[in-house]
């Protein structure tokens, strides 16, 4: 039964069967549902079906218009602006006639609920010679459909899930290696490549993370599988193994922190083990934007920039002569940094800096820095 085709399980009208068979295969398609709509044109005698998605946000009138064709999208986006589909009750397909403001006045629509808050719609401008038996087709897509939306918000939701985490990670100032347990990269972030470039002494090798050093590297392989076997249903950020990278020119190794793959829960075992790499190196400098700590702290433009400078490691008197100011001048703006970020000693303020999110922030295209 499982492997008949998903046209087999309902009375279609005759054409309509590839169609649901397209709706469902759709939904991994870039862009979606090209193939359905296109299907769907060319059964109704159109040129342009599409799909119209709401956002459910008052302040955002925006929705999504899926097309074949991204040329097309413009009509349907007028459709949606007349206020004719807001109108529409949900699950009855219409014939929308002279509808105004919107670039075709012919329309055949349906309306299917997406969640409490939103609709999404199935709209295809009416050709009168080519849409005969039009609302058949409508009427056995309806249930798939309803099926259809409430797959595409699980599949939205979880790719906007991984777009965030995506994003954080290539904000956060941490390089991240995803590997299997024989060390072959499943993903490393723009961050980790770019520590790998610069320290040369961990790499990308055809393929596999590995340490440019024999033993440094049996140590990371040896992490990595034994961090791979220890991948559980239930993340536990308390197992990890943590590794330094000496160098030869520089007196602070690069860091590394090695645990294991992200939990696997409701299944009972991953397709793949797996461990997470993340990299810091102490040696690299921290820029904070001048902007950010006067926002986040309340300074005054010069103890931002002087609180920047200490935090990127200079002295109080090596700051004060790339500022151009006295050490007396700096002093003052110290003990104003200090009352104003409720610290008393420098170490102790350079922590809380670095530790803040203006150490995430990325330099203002805009900025310039003392030298």
């Amino acid at each position: 039964m499982n492997d008949l085709p998903l046209s087999s399980a309902y009375p279609f009208p005759p054409g309509v069967d590839a169609l649901a068979d397209l709706l469902f295969s759709g939904l991994t398609e870039r862009p979606m549902w090209a193939g359905f709509l296109v299907a769907l044109s060319h059964r109704l005698g159109s040129d342009a079906a599409g799909f119209i998605l709401q956002s459910g946000e008052a302040f955002l009138p925006e929705a999504a218009v899926l097309t074949a064709d991204t040329a097309h999208a413009a009509q349907h986006e007028a459709l949606l602006a007349s206020g004719a589909l807001h109108a529409m009750p949900f699950d009855t397909p219409l014939q929308l006639s002279g509808i105004s403001g919107a670039q075709r006045a012919d329309w055949l629509a349906l309306r299917i609920r997406l969640d409490e808050a939103r609709s999404a719609w199935l709209t295809v401008p009416w050709n009168e010679q080519g849409a005969a038996g039009w609302r058949d087709v409508f009427d056995a897509l309806l249930p798939l459909l309803q099926r259809v939306v409430r797959l595409y918000i699980m599949i939205g939701d979880s790719e906007r899930r991984r777009r965030v985490s995506e994003h954080v990670l290539e904000t956060s100032g941490v390089g991240i290696v995803l590997v299997d347990s024989m060390g072959q990269v499943l993903m490393a972030n723009a961050i980790a490549r770019s520590i790998m470039t610069e320290s040369n002494i961990i790499a990308i090798d055809r393929g596999t993370l590995r340490a440019k050093r024999g033993n440094d590297n049996q140590l990371l392989q040896a992490s990595i599988r034994d961090m791979a076997e220890r991948q559980s249903p239930e993340a536990d950020l308390s197992c990890h193994v943590s590794i330094a990278l000496e160098r030869d020119e520089q007196i602070h190794p690069l860091t590394l922190i090695i645990r294991p793959g992200p939990p696997y829960a409701p299944v009972t075992a991953p397709l793949r083990r797996s461990a997470v790499v993340i990299l810091r190196d102490p040696a690299q400098r921290s820029v904070l934007a001048t902007p950010d700590l006067i926002q986040l702290f309340a300074l005054s433009r010069a103890e931002a920039r002087l609180a920047g400078l200490l935090a990127d490691g200079l002295s109080l008197e090596e700051a004060a002569a790339a500022l151009g100011v006295t050490r007396n001048t700096a002093r003052s703006q110290l003990q104003a940094v200090f009352a104003k970020t409720g610290t008393k000693r420098q170490g102790d303020l350079v922590r809380l800096l670095l530790s803040s999110t203006a150490s995430m922030a990325q330099k203002r295209p805009d900025e310039t820095y003392p030298a």
